[in-house]
């Protein structure tokens, strides 16, 4: 049996996972209370100084601006309602955004993909599977708590059918988080997925949910190396042949993108929410408060690569005001 352990991957795709690049980190030393009351001179009386407000919230991890918060509840009132007071359109949106715990802010964004009229699929598979088991045990706990029933119960009243169990066992964190590569396995479940699929007539929807939300993303990506060798046809295509199902077919195809390239797959991500006409600015928040902490260094870099201009360049052309300039500080 032929194990191999993983801690910087390379394959003939590319750099699959490597060292995490964040654009925000927490700054230090750091004064919250001098902080909630630099929000406060910004907001109070005649007229709103958006720019001191940038200089507090787009330069403060999510776990300092929940302290700064917490300390401008309990002095002045509400920070969200005076933010929703004073600002307004998108900038607005992602000041609020930014007043929330990194818990908070991923819950109300995987409500908000179930509560809009019809599903957001793509959104909310983009969170669930990007998440850590951790974070995705805390968001269920939160979740419960601040809506008063449980993500998985939301899922479960939003979705059907193959897709729907696909992303109730990614929410549910039971995928495999090491990078340990198991040759043997990985060859077991080449052979699963063509003899549950292309080899039958009726695809068993069920190897398929099971592989793709239960195995780590490296063994993820061996398996459709390894299944394009051997089969000659990519993964990709297979479950887009074999699932009549839009949801399902996507997620599966989004998994399999984010196993081969992360901050490909995002970049990528990034491009949707700012090309063509008009701009989808909630995805472009999401996108950009939830990678900012983490892999957005790496995401700036692959969408140099991959459209031959900065982040920064196109986003800056896509929005303006303050909203533009909190965008550009969380970018980096």
């Amino acid at each position: 049996m032929r194990i191999l352990l993983i801690s910087f991957i390379l394959s003939s795709a590319g750099i699959v996972f490597g060292q995490d690049l964040p654009t925000l980190v927490p700054v230090d030393p750091f004064d919250p209370n001098g902080d909630a009351a630099r929000l406060f001179d910004a907001i109070d009386g005649w007229g709103t100084d958006e720019d001191k407000i940038v200089s507090v919230l787009c330069y403060r991890v999510a776990s300092q601006r929940d302290a700064i918060t917490t300390i401008y509840n309990s002095q002045h009132g509400s920070l969200a309602d005076d933010l929703k007071s004073d600002l307004s359109g998108s900038f607005q949106t992602l000041a609020i955004m930014l007043t929330h715990s990194m818990v908070k802010f991923l819950s109300i964004e995987l409500y908000e993909t179930m509560a809009r009229s019809g599903t957001d699929e793509t959104s909310l598979t983009e969170i669930v599977m990007s998440r850590s088991n951790a974070e995705l045990a805390e968001v269920r706990s939160f979740y419960v708590d601040f809506y008063g029933h449980s993500l998985v119960s939301d899922i479960e009243s939003d979705t059907c059918c193959a897709y729907q169990q696909l992303i109730i066992q990614m929410a549910e964190g039971q995928r495999d988080e090491s990078n340990v590569v198991n040759m043997t396995l990985v060859q077991e479940d080449v052979v699963a997925l063509y003899e549950a699929g292309p080899a039958i007539e009726e695809t068993d929807e069920v190897v398929y949910v099971n592989i793709f939300s239960l195995r780590n993303f490296v063994h993820l990506n061996e398996v459709a190396i390894l299944y394009e060798a051997t089969y000659e046809t990519s993964l990709t295509t297979v479950v887009t042949t074999e699932f009549t199902g839009k949801e399902i077919a996507n997620a599966l195809v989004s998994i399999l993108q984010y196993s081969r390239d992360k901050a490909r797959y995002f970049s990528e991500k990034f491009h949707a929410s700012i090309a063509g006409a008009g701009t989808a600015d909630r995805d472009l928040m999401r996108l950009t408060v939830s990678r900012c902490e983490t892999d957005l260094g790496n995401i700036k870099s692959a969408y140099q690569t991959v459209y031959g201009e900065s982040l920064s360049n196109a986003v800056s052309k896509d929005t303006s005001g303050s909203y533009r300039t909190a965008l550009l500080a969380l970018i980096g």
